[in-house]
């Protein structure tokens, strides 16, 4: 069948089947992800006034996430709760890392919470598969 002759909801479920395909292994996921990140460089690269919504995306990202994770599993889960809830607190202080300029150790420790925060959402996240 040629492009041209299927319909729109066909052709949107084989574009599904085939980004399911390569998100479910391993190897997909880490060339779409680069791909991604190489997408995003070039953008903020050939458009600078871009760069800022890029920069304020990481704060924003972690606290509207750990904010889903509060509303989502919190309530009937303690790991999921402090998760949320220090990625809400990496967001925080990541964004007055970069509205402030710190000193060296706050602002390794600006740096470490989110990063904490991410991994206590996996281990979080493992835990609710396991049930």
């Amino acid at each position: 069948m040629l492009l041209s002759e299927m319909n729109e909801a066909d052709l949107m479920m084989k574009i599904r089947d085939v980004g399911h395909a390569i998100w479910d292994r391993p190897l997909g996921r880490i060339v779409l992800l680069l791909v991604g990140g190489l997408v995003i460089a070039v953008t903020v690269t050939l458009y600078p006034p871009l760069r800022d919504v890029v920069q304020w995306f990481l704060p924003l990202g972690l606290i509207i996430w750990g904010g889903s994770r509060v509303y989502l599993y919190g309530r009937n889960d303690l790991l999921s709760l402090i998760a949320g809830c220090l990625l809400i607190l990496g967001g925080i202080t990541r964004a007055v890392f970069q509205l402030i300029p710190l000193n060296e150790l706050a602002g390794t420790v600006a740096n470490l919470i989110p990063v904490v925060a991410i991994f206590s959402e996996m281990f979080a996240h493992h835990y609710r598969e396991q049930e």
